[in-house]
């Protein structure tokens, strides 16, 4: 045991050696590759759910946290696509993908649904804190106002007043009625820019459709769905070029947490096409500390991101829209 011991004290001293300069002070390279790849998959899952504000409310708690691990299951899914060389794995990873979008996609059109004023008379939806355990033994009461929920019924949309946004066409279900887009913001549901299933309105609206298409689209709840109730005939696209060294794509998002002395900000924001990172909660450095002045949670703002000494990092933010 003692020269075990001995050893051990022996390659801890050769390994302190081999680390450090000609002045004997440990210069620590930072890793590069694949390596870096996945200690960032690990930082941002460290990070997201330690840095996470908790509603109270746990609906709205376990759909955030829930979108929170599928967005870090398709982040760590991409790094092995981007990386990974063994067959298996990367399939694993892509069914990953298929998969996880599709809940994330459900799950967020809950919260749209979730935000509306009428939200609890629809459905037969019990009220908040009628769980099992919230009930400890009572029984469950009826749903309220459901005489009322007929008339409360969505109105039909009115396209003219519909805001149009850009997207680009993932996969048309024609059978099912249905389409995935890969869209910016839409203001009137107030949902950020991600990848979703909408139900269309009418089904002749998918003929000619095709994935791949960039489309210019409104879309609004129908029948307490929602729905893509128009495409349009074309024009210029809004959607982000595609970026260069000297021209980064603006990204909307909102600040979560401002963490100045760390040099970090939580912003849940859209895609990121230049680091192809899809719409997420993140934890980001910022590139300069002076970024952050005047940075708050809450704050609506428009921001570019790159790649920093091998970090994910902030290096503009513009506070508005």
């Amino acid at each position: 045991m003692k020269r075990l011991t001995l050893t051990l004290t022996a390659v801890g001293a050769l390994l302190a050696v081999g680390a450090g300069g000609p002045n004997g002070i440990a210069q620590a390279q930072p890793a590069k590759g694949a390596p870096a790849a996945y200690e960032r998959v690990r930082e941002v899952m460290d990070d997201r759910f330690k840095d996470m504000k908790l509603a109270g409310d746990p609906d709205k708690d376990f759909a955030a946290l829930l979108i929170a691990h599928h967005e870090d299951l398709i982040f760590l899914a991409r790094t092995q696509l981007e990386h990974g060389a063994d067959e298996q794995l990367r399939q694993v990873a892509q069914k990953i993908l298929d998969e996880q979008q599709k809940q994330i996609s459900e799950l967020k059109e809950w919260q749209v649904r979730n935000r509306q004023a009428d939200y609890r008379a629809k459905l037969d939806q019990p009220p908040h804190g009628s769980g099992p355990l919230d009930q400890k033994g009572a029984s469950i009461p009826a749903p309220q106002a459901q005489a009322a929920a007929p008339g409360q019924a969505a109105a039909q949309p009115a396209a003219a007043n519909l805001p149009t946004v850009s997207g680009t066409i993932e996969k048309v279900d024609a059978g099912a009625g249905k389409v995935t887009i890969d869209h910016g913001p839409i203001p009137n549901l107030d949902m950020d820019a991600m990848t979703m299933v909408f139900r269309v309105q009418d089904p002749a609206l998918l003929q000619g459709v095709k994935a791949g298409d960039k489309v210019q689209f409104q879309a609004d709840r129908v029948n307490g769905q929602i729905s893509v109730v128009r495409f349009g005939t074309g024009g210029a696209q809004s959607t982000p070029a595609q970026p260069t060294a000297a021209n980064l794509p603006m990204v909307t998002g909102t600040v979560e947490k401002v963490d100045a002395a760390q040099g970090k900000v939580t912003i849940d924001h859209g895609p990121i096409p230049n680091l192809n990172m899809d719409a997420m909660t993140m934890v980001f450095r910022s590139q300069d500390p002076a970024l952050l002045k005047g940075v708050k949670a809450g704050d609506r703002i428009r921001f570019q991101a790159d790649r920093v000494n091998g970090q994910i990092s902030v290096v503009r933010i513009q506070k508005g829209r």
